[in-house]
């Protein structure tokens, strides 16, 4: 037991002067003779006892009563070990969209932030921090609106970035006892079932998951073999469990232009085709309608007229199959025998190829370099005649070079499957393969990515930024590559890579990027709209393209239109969908390193017991009006 005002006890000394007046009050009796008093003497005796007994009974109960009154006033009380340790508190609340599941005809996320508002102590400091915000310090008072306004974010934090920021909540210095609160459903997308050192810091989880809940989203939307008849829009949406049929609707600058029911796969996954005219300009929205997650049941795409690359080949007769893989919807092809006949409209070009040429003055090759730096793509490929020194000037820029010249014949034989150039081209990997072969060609020097290896380990295709460098000439008769199936993937994926198309629909949160074949005037700035919402996208001019990158902006999904540009354009953004699989963590294998709870009122029950005083004070004073009763008893019961 321990006291708030322990200096009251000093009053017990007190006590010791009733004891001296209760020993000055006992005074002998002198006996007087009396004739016949020998009853007398019989009640003297008994009554003279009685009152010794109530005067010791007073005396015992007066004591008590000023004791226990000392002691109330010296307020006692008991406490938790824990309770006079500085303690601090972070609280985690998950605000992602599968928090959108809900429950109770409520969703998650409002599920829970009514029971945090209603179990933490009023007299507490705290810090909260969700996906997106944090506040430090705070009382319930100071934010109990601005919780219960929270949004929901497309940004899910993982495990181990969770344990790291809440990490920075707490203070250092004084080592109190920390306490990391964790309020989530814990998908599976949050990362492995494991968690990175705490540091002192005690994990409570708290998970809140809805009970049968069926998810249906539509995940991607891609166009399949365009023809000169249709685009064929692929749809691609899949459910958490079997779903059975669900409509869905595509509009076109929100005008319904067709529906169409799609139906549960076993696969996990289901597909429904529409067809749309090509050539025509759609903004469009695919929309579905269930009882799950909000956020996954539209996605914005939209369709433009696509700006054809410009290849530039510079070489001679024997680069006719440049002309038979260019030329075609996609690409705008140009072939000149030197490029000084080119050089003119280089800064125009997306993809220039050096096929063969044997030498490269200086000039030409600071050319090409800025040529790079501005943004385009430059393919190499050597002539076995070639003035190695010219070349070398322009590789050099890059820390790479020609060397010597090998004329041991060589396979190719080894593909890197995870390069860029080919991440898109195999869907597997070739096992029964007819790799061409090699007479001639040159060891390279530096370091580059190897696209295509020879047998000897060395690179036939290799790679640096947008630097493309073969090291073995094309002519049919150095090599059959260019009878090769590799030939047509290989380069046509050079020149897809050659200029950031725009896409279908782009994901808000992840950096991507798109080149317009536009420049703008001084005093015109590109940017992107929707209805009231507009932002300037980070820009760069490369040559007589203008490249947009869209990262932290813009954050709500929807198809922009592209402002302050003569070219009729807009771009589709929409959230990821990682959060639709609705699958989760199994919070056992982490409680070597965090302990569970079922509720967050059960967490402030535990935590507020951790820190509790209980004042014994008000018993004290109980006892001394029982001890004032005694007194009145005995006085009244001892006459």
């Amino acid at each position: 037991m321990l006291f708030k005002y322990p200096q009251f006890l000093w009053f017990l000394c007190l006590l010791l002067i009733p004891i001296f007046i209760h020993l000055l009050q006992l005074r002998r009796f002198k006996p007087t003779p009396f004739t016949n008093v020998r009853l007398l003497q019989r009640v003297q005796a008994k009554s003279q006892k009685s009152q010794t007994l109530k005067r010791w009974l007073l005396l015992l109960t007066r004591l008590a009563l000023f004791t226990v009154l000392i002691i109330a006033f010296a307020q006692p009380f008991t406490a938790n070990p824990t309770a006079f340790q500085k303690q601090e508190l972070a609280i985690y609340l998950d605000n992602s969209f599968s928090m959108q599941a809900r429950e109770d005809n409520s969703a998650l996320l409002e599920n829970t932030i009514q029971e945090l508002i209603t179990s933490i102590p009023e007299d507490i400091s705290f810090s909260l921090f969700t996906n997106t915000n944090e506040y430090r310090d705070v009382s319930l008072g100071e934010i109990r609106n601005t919780v219960l306004q929270l949004p929901y974010s497309s940004n899910q934090l993982t495990l181990e970035e969770i344990v790291l920021k809440g990490q920075t909540f707490f203070n250092e210095r004084d080592n109190p006892l920390k306490n990391l609160l964790m309020i989530s459903d814990f998908q599976k997308s949050m990362g492995r079932d494991s968690l990175p050192t705490q540091g002192g810091i005690e994990l409570v989880f708290v998970p809140y998951r809805a009970d049968d809940l069926i998810n249906i989203a539509i995940d991607s939307v891609y166009i399949q073999n365009p023809s000169a008849s249709d685009n064929k829009l692929v749809i691609n949406i899949s459910g958490n469990t079997d779903f059975g049929s669900t409509p869905v609707s595509l509009f076109n600058r929100g005008n319904l232009i067709a529906k169409s029911a799609v139906n549960y796969s076993s696969e996990g996954s289901s597909e429904l085709v529409f067809s749309l005219p090509v050539g025509q300009f759609v903004e469009g929205v695919v929309s579905i309608s269930d009882q799950g997650l909000e956020y996954d049941n539209e996605l914005y795409f939209n369709i433009n007229t696509r700006e054809k690359i410009k290849v530039l080949a510079v070489g001679n007769s024997e680069g006719e199959f440049l002309g038979r893989l260019f030329g075609d919807d996609l690409t705008e092809f140009r072939s000149v025998n030197s490029l000084d006949q080119g050089i003119g409209t280089l800064k125009d070009q997306d993809l220039v190829i050096l096929n063969q040429i044997t030498s490269l003055p200086p000039a030409m090759a600071e050319s090409l370099k800025d040529f790079i730096t501005q943004g385009g793509s430059l393919v190499l490929i050597p002539s076995m005649e070639m003035v190695n020194a010219d070349f070398n000037l322009l590789l050099s820029s890059f820390g790479i070079s020609y060397g010597a010249k090998i004329d041991t014949p060589v396979e190719i034989n080894e593909i890197n499957y995870t390069h860029p150039l080919y991440s898109e081209v195999f869907e597997e990997r070739a096992d029964n393969f007819e790799y061409p072969k090699v007479q001639e060609h040159y060891r390279i020097n530096g370091r580059m990515s190897s696209i295509l290896k020879y047998s000897n380990e060395q690179p036939f295709l290799a790679s640096k930024e947008k630097l493309y460098v073969f090291t073995a000439s094309l002519n049919p008769g150095n090599t059959n590559f260019t009878s090769s199936p590799l030939i047509v993937p290989t380069l046509y994926a050079m020149a897809l890579r050659s200029r950031s198309l725009p896409q279908l629909y782009y994901q808000l949160g992840r950096n991507s990027s798109v080149d317009i074949a536009e420049v703008p005037e001084e005093d015109r700035i590109l940017s992107l709209k929707k209805e009231e919402l507009e932002f300037i996208p980070r820009q760069q001019l490369s040559g007589e393209k203008t490249r947009l990158w869209f990262e932290e902006s813009p954050t709500e999904p929807g198809v922009y239109s592209l402002e302050n540009s003569k070219i009729n354009r807009s771009f589709s953004f929409n959230y990821k969908r990682d959060e639709s699989e609705l699958s989760y963590l199994n919070l056992g294998k982490l409680q070597a390193t965090a302990r569970e709870n079922n509720s967050i009122s059960g967490f402030f029950g535990e935590f507020e017991n951790m820190r509790a005083v209980n004042s014994l004070w008000k018993w004290f004073v109980i006892l001394a009006l029982l001890f004032i009763l005694a007194e009145v008893i005995i006085q009244k019961a001892l006459k």
